[in-house]
């Protein structure tokens, strides 16, 4: 029997692999290697996923930069809304079949068009598109509630992109989503800090206020206990902390037992209209009722629409035209806790038959309250700029690879590196710098090869002092003496030696990728785009 994954699935894979770069669960870095040439380098080999081609990009890398938090983002495709008012959009529908499809051909939510991006760079899905109409008013309400505009759609609005994601992660294809707010649903699926600490029970005994311990996957969080009289009536946080999922709150000591508390999470980046829309959120909203069969001889005033189902509190009322079809239904309360509904008509004197209705229900924590969730954000955004603030990151030389490497070590230990820079490179003190250059062949004496990475000035003086060494073959003692075999001179002394900052073979390589060669200069800036499907 076939298996059917849901999108869903694929979100969840994407948003743990995001999680784990955002909160620093693992370290991710991102890899710049080979300086050779192609065989045509306008025309990048393909890159192979076998053993042999990996362990090449291992050999030959030059560099890693740390992927921190901020650069990475959830994507979700991009939806622009037409300002010449051509375009009709979805509406959203829980039930989008190849027998019930979108307007615009789609047989499920998540291909369909059901949300827009504006040119103010807010987002909004669109509740109801007044029975298939084009869209010609721009939304701009910034809300929590369901609005109308002037062409008859319904808009709920989500977010508002920022302006830092904006730089690095809105394209032509795909744009940015967040989950800011612990106020929304879930609570504890947000990137963030410690927003509150709420006391669930005091517990009683307590002789000395008690000693509060955060534990989550987060770090840096603390908090203090306050007491009234033996039980514990507040907890005040002292240091928000960052990167937590979850936290849980421990109190321990003081003489006392069973005092109990919740974190509420948020976030160091948290914006605010988000987060009221996040928080304001309404599970198992009724906002849409679709008229399957306008049925006949029904009279306006006369009919009465029951809403029955697991939910409480929706309302609504028929429209009825002048020959008696029920065309229309107007929500009056949407309600809450709906996961399944249902439309009983009565009338109190007339005839009316054959009428039909279907009620769109929200999704199960509401509408704006995961985003990420509700735009089916199964790719991942990741960009990172390759300056020239560490000496780690070679100048006067290229590269034709990049790649993302996680957990990698330091050199000769077992412990992960998680230095914002690393060098896979030896580094030797010359006293000559024209006895060296961009891509030279060097052997020490020990018996080591090695290829002349770049050259650095570290003193500041004007002259190059150092020279970054890749190695071929191991070997090399800092009372060796280096010969240059491409420029045929021997006997170049070794004035220091460093060891590299990585171990090139720790960690999993999880992407690379062959590119046209791109040359590092002094003040030059690489911005390295990557985005992951899943």
């Amino acid at each position: 029997m076939a298996i059917l994954l849901l999108e869903q699935a694929r979100f969840h894979q994407a948003r743990s692999f995001y999680r784990d770069i955002y909160n620093g669960n693992d370290k991710f870095y991102l890899a710049a290697s080979r300086t050779e040439t192609w065989t045509d380098d306008t025309a990048p080999d393909t890159s192979v996923d076998n053993r042999v081609d990996v362990q090449k990009f291992r050999d030959k890398i030059l560099f890693v930069k740390r992927v921190q938090s901020a650069d990475t983002a959830m994507l979700a495709r991009r939806i622009d809304w037409d300002s010449t008012g051509n375009t009709v959009y979805d509406r959203y529908d829980d039930a989008y079949t190849a027998t019930n499809k979108a307007n615009s051909g789609a047989i499920s939510l998540q291909t369909s068009n059901f949300y827009v991006l504006t040119d103010a760079f807010n987002v909004y899905k669109c509740i109801d598109n007044n029975g298939n109409a084009k869209s010609t008013s721009k939304p701009d309400s910034t809300g929590t509630e369901i609005f109308t505009t002037a062409d008859g759609y319904k808009w709920k609005f989500l977010f508002q992109v920022g302006a830092s994601d904006r730089t690095k992660f809105l394209s032509t294809s795909y744009m940015p989503v967040r989950k800011v707010s612990g106020a929304g649903q879930p609570s504890f699926d947000v990137n963030g800090e410690l927003n509150s600490i709420n006391v669930s029970a005091g517990g009683s005994g307590y002789t000395s206020v008690p000693t509060v311990t955060i534990n989550g996957d987060g770090t840096g969080a603390t908090a203090s206990a306050a007491l009234t009289g033996s039980a514990v009536s507040s907890i005040t946080i002292d240091t928000a902390g960052s990167g937590y999922t979850f936290a849980d709150v421990v109190i321990t000591g003081g003489g006392g037992a069973n005092a109990k508390a919740d974190a509420v999470l948020g976030s160091t980046d948290t914006p605010s209209l988000q987060t009221n829309v996040e928080g304001t959120a309404v599970k198992g909203t009724i906002d849409n009722i679709i008229v399957t069969n306008q049925g006949t001889d029904y009279t306006s005033g006369d009919v009465t629409l029951t809403i029955t189902g697991d939910g409480q509190g929706a309302t609504c009322a028929a429209v009825v035209n002048t020959n008696g079809n029920i065309t229309g239904v107007t929500i009056t309360n949407p309600g809450s806790g709906y996961t399944t509904a249902s439309i009983t008509v009565t009338q109190a004197s007339g005839g009316g038959i054959n009428a039909s209705f279907r009620c769109i229900i929200a999704p199960l924590d509401g509408h704006g309250a995961h985003p990420q969730k509700e735009l089916f954000c199964k790719r991942v955004g990741v960009t990172v700029s390759f300056d020239n603030d560490s000496r780690d990151l070679i100048t006067g030389n290229d590269y034709r690879q990049v790649g993302l490497m996680k957990n990698i070590t330091k050199y000769g230990l077992d412990t992960l590196f998680s230095d914002a820079t690393g060098s896979p490179h030896f580094v030797i003190g010359i006293s000559d710098p024209n006895n060296y250059g961009a891509d030279d062949i060097l052997e020490a004496t020990s018996g080591g090869n090695f290829t002349v990475a770049q050259l650095r000035d570290t003193t500041g003086n004007g002259t190059d002092d150092s020279v970054y060494l890749q190695e071929n073959t191991s070997g090399i003692g800092s009372s060796d003496t280096i010969t240059n075999l491409t420029k045929g001179l021997s006997s170049l002394p070794i004035n220091s030696l460093a060891n590299p900052e990585i171990d090139i073979d720790s960690g999993d390589i999880v992407y690379f990728d062959n590119r046209k060669p791109i040359t590092r200069e002094e003040g030059q800036v690489e911005t390295v785009k990557i985005i992951f499907t899943f």
